[in-house]
């Protein structure tokens, strides 16, 4: 995004987008991760160095043990799915 309305712009977009669905333990339970990276680069007046920052924000779906919210059909295999993927990624981190 080339400003800060953009970026704000494709934030609420991801998040208008992003899928949540009502179980026993939670009114709104995300059903999918989001990721939203923001690179910073600044430069102090009268120099040449920039400097460039990443940072990262990070939520992941919602996790919850199976056994205890009762869900079934559509809903289990989602809860089973991001179970897994967040298995895998405790792995990678």
């Amino acid at each position: 995004a080339a400003s800060e309305e953009d970026a704000l712009n494709l934030l609420f977009l991801g998040d208008t987008n992003r899928v949540v669905a009502e179980t026993p333990m939670n009114d709104a339970s995300t059903r999918s991760h989001c990721l939203f990276i923001i690179w910073i680069d600044s430069t102090k007046p009268g120099s040449d160095v920039v400097r460039r920052s990443k940072l990262h924000l990070v939520d992941l779906a919602g996790s919850e043990r199976v056994s205890k919210t009762g869900v079934q059909g559509k809903l289990l295999q989602e809860a089973t799915d991001i179970n897994l993927s967040l298995h895998y990624l405790e792995r990678v981190i």
